[in-house]
């Protein structure tokens, strides 16, 4: 059984369809979260696979770890503000399954931490000086979902927009709860605790696509550095095995 979570809220709603009607025919079940909503969205009501929920409390991003999935084999994360292919969940399924049975998570955008190196060159000089533990998020090499990467490659994070995990593979909500605007962060904590080696999977560029809000929560909460994200940032950054380097069917683990 294949299941995909979305968690939404309603300055998204000119987005959800399209993302809905790309996603559903390609799953067993969608979960659309509704935060901020009192009730169902009738767009949806015939979509037979779609299920609406309504979550008890305003869950942001974490909604997408609020639905059941216990019977599922995988489970996807995707976004209100992605464009999907058609094959979206074919090829995520089969680029994941290629390297075995378990020990991986999959998705198309996603970083590795950096430090800045000591140069005497003045820029590169001032970064070093400057860098200090909760500017970590500053630091990222990041896999863009819009750019091309030729085979999958380890890295610290994966996005949650784009992200495909086996269900028994899959934290609990009880886990990712309290990490609303930085579920990226958590989940990441979460593979590293349970050895879940986190994947770039690779894509042509412009398979995905987006369509952009003037709100989002890089701009509204990543950018500031929080030192509590800092800290659970500093639990798996740079310790992942294999970071960076790209992974073959037959590498072992």
């Amino acid at each position: 059984m294949i299941i995909a979570n979305l968690a939404t809220y309603p300055p998204r709603r000119e987005n959800l369809l399209p993302v809905v009607q790309a996603i559903a025919p390609q799953v067993d079940q969608l979960n659309v979260v509704l935060n901020q909503y009192d009730a169902e969205l009738p767009e949806l009501v015939d979509i037979p696979n779609v299920k609406q929920i309504i979550p008890h409390e305003d869950t942001k991003d974490v909604g997408k770890f609020y639905p059941n999935v216990s019977d599922a084999d995988f489970v996807f994360m995707i976004d209100d503000d992605l464009i999907y292919p058609a094959d979206f969940v074919e090829r995520s399924v089969a680029s994941l399954t290629a390297l075995g049975p378990s020990g991986f998570m999959g998705g198309y955008h996603a970083s590795l931490y950096m430090k800045p190196s000591f140069s005497l060159s003045p820029k590169k000089l001032i970064a070093w000086v400057r860098y200090a533990d909760v500017k970590i998020a500053d630091y990222r090499a990041p896999f863009r979902f819009y750019e091309t990467l030729e085979q999958p490659t380890v890295v610290d994070q994966i996005a949650t927009n784009a992200a495909i995990m086996r269900g028994a593979d899959f934290p609990p909500y009880e886990f990712m709860a309290g990490s609303q605007k930085f579920v990226d962060v958590r989940l990441a904590r979460w593979c590293f605790e349970h050895d879940i080696r986190p994947l770039a999977l690779p894509k042509v560029e412009g398979w995905l696509g987006e369509v952009r809000f003037e709100e989002t929560i890089f701009n509204g909460f990543t950018r500031k550095n929080h030192p509590h994200v800092s800290e659970e940032i500093w639990t798996y950054a740079f310790k992942v095995l294999g970071r960076g380097a790209p992974v073959t069917p037959d590498a072992e683990r």
